[in-house]
């Protein structure tokens, strides 16, 4: 009976030691399971870690990163009103924190700013006393006995002001490390694409792939296509990311193909800009990109003179609610000429893409 009695006892312990654990290993442990893309499991550690005992543990800055990252993993469930709510929190404990955009998407960071302005935040200082201060009486022993008046009356004290409802209003959090945290954070973006490109009465398709590695706020680009008419087309590009919605860009793109009168093989060096904005929610965003060359390459006979290139590109992608898929499409224009030659080129592509993003 003893025997049955303690194998009992340390099958009920097995458990509970395993759900023990400091309020920074739950946090850690939170962190690592959101950028898995475990959102149900993110979600449930940080409950966990915000309710008491560990909530006790936990200071106002990491406890605004733990809301943060909460209200993150309720977005990606398919829980709006949920992730709502948990910002609401965050609003009411630090006023002044915001998601980073370096490790939270426009759309996070969009829907705490959407839930920020719909509060109102007010602070209230101590109200200055209105009451002049008063002259020091003369001392009654002074004055003549007939001339001692009877003493006024002491002044009503002053109503107290109105309660105002307020939100606390601290100083901005410092940024802090999160303990076993992983440092360095490298979003990968790995996506197949088909392409039509059209120039004249040429027209050819081509498959291929395309793929982004950002580390904060810099990303490098990598595509590549080739399909019918001996259609090749690359690109390597750099971007900075000076804000969640803006980029600049800089590489070379190079497409050759099949003409009537030959091959023929385009080499510019692009300069650009990109913008992306959201169209419908968080689900739904466009972009809109320029681009001029700094310098183009043709393969004509030497001695033809410098060209000159240009060109943009508008789309629209749609992300597919907590999963990972993502679909775009987008239709680009390129115009290239060779000056002091007959050469000139227009290029219109319409490119589909379906990517997957791990975070």
């Amino acid at each position: 009976m003893r025997l049955r009695f303690v194998v009992l006892a340390l099958l009920v312990a097995a458990p509970l030691r395993a759900q023990t654990g400091s309020a920074s290993d739950v946090m850690a442990t939170a962190v690592r399971a959101y950028r898995d893309l475990e959102f149900d499991r993110a979600a449930s550690l940080l409950r966990r870690v915000l309710a008491p005992p560990l909530a006790t543990e936990l200071a106002d800055t990491a406890r605004a990163g733990a809301l943060t990252y909460l209200a993150a993993a309720e977005h990606y469930r398919g829980q709006p009103d949920s992730a709502t709510a948990v910002f609401r929190r965050l609003v009411e404990l630090a006023p002044d924190a915001q998601p980073d955009t370096l490790v939270f998407p426009p759309e996070v960071t969009e829907l705490y700013h959407a839930v920020r302005r719909s509060m109102t935040v007010v602070a209230v200082r101590p109200r200055p006393d209105t009451v002049p201060a008063r002259t020091p009486p003369v001392a009654r022993d002074t004055l003549p006995a007939a001339t001692h008046p009877a003493p006024p009356p002491p002044p009503p004290p002053p109503p107290p002001p109105p309660p105002v409802a307020t939100a606390p209003v601290r100083a901005p959090p410092r940024a802090q490390t999160e303990s076993g945290a992983p440092a360095m954070r490298v979003p990968v973006t790995v996506a197949g694409l088909i392409t039509s490109v059209r120039t004249g009465s040429i027209a050819a398709t081509a498959a291929g792939f395309e793929s982004n590695v950002q580390f904060r706020r810099l990303a490098l680009g990598v595509r590549y296509a080739e399909g019918g008419r001996d259609l090749v087309e690359g690109s390597l590009a750099l971007r900075y990311m000076p804000t969640s919605w803006f980029s600049l860009q800089a590489g070379p793109h190079a497409r050759h193909y099949r003409t009537l009168s030959g091959p023929e093989r385009l080499v510019t060096w692009r300069l650009g800009g990109r913008g992306d904005f959201a169209l419908v929610g968080s689900s739904v965003r466009g972009h809109a990109m320029l681009w001029r060359a700094l310098a183009l390459a043709v393969n004509l006979p030497p001695g033809s003179g410098t060209g000159s290139a240009s060109g943009g590109e508008v789309g629209v992608t749609l992300h597919l609610g907590p999963r990972p898929l993502w679909f775009a499409l987008a239709y680009g224009i390129d115009q290239a000429q060779v000056k002091g030659a007959s050469w000139r080129a227009n290029f219109n592509t319409l490119t589909l893409t379906a990517g997957l993003r791990r975070r």
